[in-house]
């Protein structure tokens, strides 16, 4: 998704009428509703708590000219790679795996 936030995701389960909301991360999303007793649609919130991230790879590969813009953005300038990868924002309290998050084009 997004940096920003604001993309739409359709989780499918079961016995999900009664829930009440959806976290990523800890961060709740947006026009949380549930569509029936199978299926909610919830919008991603703005990315969090990098404010003590302390690098990104990918692919294992560690990102260069790393900089925390603020808590909810980092730049980061992706190594040189192929194929589709998992991000990792690494952090003290814990790292941020965005599998298969980013592919390279060629």
């Amino acid at each position: 998704g997004l940096e920003a936030g604001g993309t739409v995701v359709t989780l499918t389960g079961t016995g999900v009428t009664d829930a009440t909301g959806v976290t990523f991360g800890g961060a709740a999303g947006t026009s949380f509703t549930v569509v029936n007793a199978t299926t909610i649609t919830v919008t991603t919130p703005a990315g969090t708590g990098f404010t003590d991230a302390t690098g990104v790879t990918f692919g294992g590969a560690a990102g260069t000219l790393f900089t925390v813009v603020n808590a909810t953005t980092i730049t980061v300038t992706t190594p040189a790679g192929t194929g589709t990868v998992d991000v990792i924002v690494l952090h003290p309290g814990g790292n941020a795996t965005l599998a298969s998050g980013f592919t390279y084009t060629p």
